[in-house]
């Protein structure tokens, strides 16, 4: 009787999971389905030995000590991109040599989220795993159980694998970071970015109370009851297997059908409450594909369509005043809200007041603005109105809206500077500036703790993070015991950070990450830095005069150097022991742009770097390669201009002689 009810209970549990999850269409409250929840859990306590690991109650595991590699059974491939009709025409067009006209496709949203694996047996969920490098990827198999999207018995005994798009709805996001925000914490840049960070908790439990879901995108089918010959019946097939497809997909008789179906979700992708950025164009028939193959790094039956960057216009309202942690003034346009790339944006760059000139901006101006490589809204001009001459010119205002300090222009600088070292501005820019992800990368400590911290009188300069206590965090309010003791930590462990963190984090005027690697790399201790000359310190490629200039100034200022020894009194060490180089890639230059797969762009930077090479932030004629991964932002049109080579990250790889 008692295993008769568990499996009743256990399955129809997971019935009404699969319709409120997948199809969107529960079919009981809430309050019903806690109630058998509770009384399932409360059976399988009693009775350890009828737990099954698909039952609902088993999608929550505990803390996990690390993600293991994994080796894919089958090999992710990564896509092929175009941008506009023409190209996709072009591609086409290769396929329809091969079959001859009228091809048919499938078109489905391209999710911005992060790819998996997953394997079932028998029709049970076994193992699943991240992308990776599309060989090897990482096992999340416990994570994975939590998102309730995710099937963990099939609707028949199958033996199939999928691959899917885990991704969180832009609503949750939204709540995500209002909860973080609350709690002083580091909010997530993106849903992506939630959504992977979410994916690769060690406590799963964390996971599960993340709303993740998952579309279903590639079936491979083993054993079951079905095998399909296309890939539309293969995901209609899945769909009956329980397996959670997104509704925006078609088949389409030709590339026209596709062109019409990218134009469709142009615009309209901005009302769904997930986050795509293109489609994927996949030719129908699987005996097609077969004969069509792939290339290293991609399916020849398959590319995706990028949506363009979204222009839109609106009116300039006002331009306000920002201080940066150098002093630098910085002009940000404020703007009628409006949609743009599925976000609200009221607040956009204008770069700096030569800018502002160029293009001739005045308030009350209707302005044209995009965000530049999807992410900073930016103006990029005046549209053309009867007003515009009538609008007064915009004037520099000459005193800092902060502290009230007159504004001066800095020789040799494009910028206007505050030069008051004691602006609240500048000062809680340092601080910001001190724990991100450039710098220190203090993840615990975000703006809003911050902002409470110097309002307290707790923090005016960063070297007095490492002399707050656990005591100091509680005095905030909505910090608890475990928040304070986390921010804590974290500040205490940032001073094993490496030097070129450190250096960057001080926020010397034009030194940043780069310029801070190749410093160390010269110069591997503190003492060091002070015994530079300007001429040696001018010598270092990468350098020139004027940085150099603002480095010797820096370290010879008694203030700087009396913080220096504050720091040394508190524990941190100032030493750096150069990594092993090797000279593969001596002499050439690398510019890294978009998304790679199989690593971050600093681990990329940093094997360049090691075999001799060098990176840069922007393309010139002196650019040896340009590293594209997916996304990639106007410095692959630049390259393309300038004729420099451009490699895909296999191609990267292959140059680097990483396996």
């Amino acid at each position: 009787m008692v295993l008769e009810r568990i499996k009743f209970l256990r399955d129809e549990l997971n019935k009404y999971s699969y319709n409120y999850y997948v199809l969107d269409n529960p079919l009981i409250s809430d309050f019903e389905y806690d109630k058998l929840y509770k009384e399932l859990e409360e059976l399988e306590k009693q009775n350890p030995l009828f737990i099954t690991p698909d039952s609902p109650t088993q999608r929550v595991g505990g803390i996990s000590t690390g993600f293991q590699e994994v080796t894919h059974k089958y090999r992710l491939y990564s896509l092929d991109n175009t941008y506009n009709y023409e190209e996709l025409r072009r591609w086409y067009e290769r396929i329809t040599k091969e079959f001859g006209n009228n091809v048919e496709l499938v078109c489905e949203l391209k999710i911005d989220g992060l790819a998996i694996a997953l394997a079932y047996k028998n029709g049970s969920f076994v193992h699943g795993a991240t992308r990776g490098n599309g060989i090897v990827g990482e096992e999340i198999t416990q994570n994975l159980r939590t998102i309730k999207a995710i099937p963990l018995k099939l609707f028949e005994d199958a033996d199939v694998e999928v691959r899917g798009e885990i991704y969180m709805p832009k609503s949750s996001f939204e709540k995500l970071n209002e909860e973080n925000l609350k709690l002083g914490e580091k909010p997530f840049a993106n849903p992506r970015n939630a959504a992977a960070g979410s994916l690769r908790q060690l406590d799963s439990s964390i996971t599960a109370k993340r709303d993740l879901s998952m579309f279903t995108y590639t079936p491979i089918i083993e054993r079951a009851k079905k095998q399909p010959k296309t890939h539309w019946d293969g995901i209609q097939y899945v769909k009956e297997l329980g397996f959670k497809i997104n509704p925006n997909i078609r088949l389409v008789k030709d590339i026209e059908g596709a062109v019409d179906f990218c134009k469709e979700w142009e615009t309209k992708r901005f009302e769904l409450d997930y986050a795509t950025d293109g489609v994927v164009i996949k030719v129908n028939s699987l005996a097609y594909q077969n004969e069509l193959g792939y290339t290293s790094r991609a399916p020849k039956w398959a590319t995706a369509f990028k949506f363009p960057p979204e222009e839109i216009s609106t009116t300039l309202k006002d331009i306000e005043i920002g201080i940066g942690k150098t002093g630098a003034v910085t002009p940000v346009a404020v703007l009628e809200p409006v949609n743009l790339a599925g976000s609200i944006v009221s607040r956009a760059s204008l770069h700096n007041f030569d800018e502002i000139r160029r293009l001739d901006v005045r308030i009350g101006d209707r302005v044209l603005i995009k965000k530049a490589a999807e992410i900073i809204p930016k103006v990029i001009k005046v549209c053309d109105s009867a007003e515009h001459d009538n609008l007064p010119i915009y004037q520099v205002q000459g005193n800092c809206p902060s502290c009230g300090e007159p504004i001066s222009e800095v020789e040799g600088e494009v910028n206007l500077y505050c030069l008051n070292p004691n602006c609240p501005a500048v000062l809680r820019a340092k601080l910001e500036y001190w724990v991100s992800k450039e710098a220190m990368d203090i993840e615990s400590v975000g703006p809003s703790v911050i902002e409470k911290l110097y309002n307290l009188g707790l923090v005016a300069a960063p070297v007095d993070f490492y002399k707050l206590t656990i005591d100091d965090f509680l005095k905030l309010d909505l910090v608890k015991e475990k928040s304070a003791t986390n921010m804590y930590n974290a500040i205490q462990a940032s001073k094993q950070k490496p030097l070129s963190k450190f250096i960057t984090a001080l926020s010397i005027r034009n030194v940043g990450k780069e310029t801070a690697e190749l410093l160390v790399n010269e110069f591997p201790s503190l003492e060091d830095f002070k015994a530079a000359s300007i001429e040696r310190l001018a010598e270092i490629d990468g350098i020139g005069d004027k940085i150099a200039r603002n480095i010797y100034e820096f370290f010879h200022n008694e203030h700087n150097l009396q913080t220096l020894e504050e720091f040394k009194n508190l524990g941190f060490d100032f030493s750096y022991t150069p990594a092993q180089k090797t000279d593969e890639l001596a002499g050439k230059t690398f510019v890294l742009t978009g998304t790679l797969q199989s690593m971050t762009r600093d681990e990329a930077s940093d094997i360049i770097k090691s075999k001799g090479g060098k990176t840069s932030s922007s393309v010139s004629k002196k650019t040896s390669y340009v590293v594209a991964g997916e996304n990639p932002g106007s410095k692959l049109d630049k390259a393309q201009d300038l004729g420099v080579i451009i490699l895909n990250e296999e191609e990267f790889k292959n140059l680097a002689g990483i396996e």
